[in-house]
C-alpha cells in the first residue's frame, strides 16, 4: 500500500511570496505545523494498493493530453473548517480551469477514493494543533485575508507518494503527467 495524492507544485516566485505571510502565523505564537512542501492537491487518493497505480498514472496521463497548460492567479487566504474551529491554514486559487481539472480528476478516481465534499482548490501552508494564541492568529489572518501571491502557469500534474514520519511527511515522485 502507498499513500497517494495527485497535485500540481508551486512555482518557486509563488512560494516566495509566501514566506511573508508564514513569518506573520509565526509571530502569533499560534500552534501551528507549517508544510514545508507546497503544492496544490487536486485529489487525495489514500491508502492505494501498488497494484492499482500503473491505472491511475494511465488515467493522469490521459487527462493530461486532454489538458492545455494554463495561468492561475493565487491569491487570498483561509481556514477550514472555520475561523472557530482552526484546523487547516491555506492559500487559494480562484480559477475555473483549475476547479474543471479537479473536477476532470475527481471523475476519473473516485472509484479510489470518494470525496465526501466538494474540493476547494487551494494549498495547505500549516495545521493547528492546538488553540493556543488562537485570536492573535485570527488577527494576523484577517490582515493577511485578501493578499495577491501573483500567477504561475499549470503545467503539469503530479502523482506523490506521501510517507508520514516522526519527522513530517516525506513526498516522492511516483507519476509526472506534462500538460499540453
Amino acid at each position: 500500500m502507498k499513500r497517494l495524492f495527485v497535485a500540481v507544485p508551486v512555482s518557486d516566485d509563488i512560494t516566495e511570496k509566501i514566506r511573508p505571510v508564514i513569518e506573520k502565523l509565526k509571530e502569533t505564537g499560534a500552534d501551528l505545523k507549517f508544510v514545508s512542501h507546497f503544492h496544490f492537491t487536486l485529489k487525495f487518493l489514500g491508502d492505494v494498493n501498488e497494484k492499482n497505480i500503473q491505472e491511475i498514472e494511465e488515467k493522469l496521463a490521459e487527462i493530461a493530453k486532454k489538458t492545455k497548460a494554463f495561468p492561475i492567479c493565487v491569491k487570498s487566504t483561509g481556514v477550514f473548517p472555520s475561523l472557530e474551529k482552526i484546523n487547516v491554514v491555506w492559500i487559494g486559487v480562484q480559477d475555473s480551469q483549475f476547479s474543471e481539472l479537479m473536477k476532470k480528476i475527481t471523475t476519473k478516481l473516485d472509484y479510489i477514493r470518494k470525496d465526501v465534499h466538494e474540493e476547494v482548490p487551494h494549498l495547505t501552508i500549516a495545521r493547528m494543533k492546538s488553540g493556543r494564541n488562537k485570536e492573535q492568529l485570527k488577527e494576523a489572518l484577517q490582515q493577511v485575508e485578501h493578499r495577491e501571491f501573483g500567477s504561475m502557469i499549470v503545467e503539469k500534474i503530479i502523482l506523490y507518494e506521501s510517507e508520514l514520519t516522526p519527522e513530517g511527511p516525506v513526498y516522492t515522485i511516483v507519476g509526472e503527467f506534462p500538460l499540453q
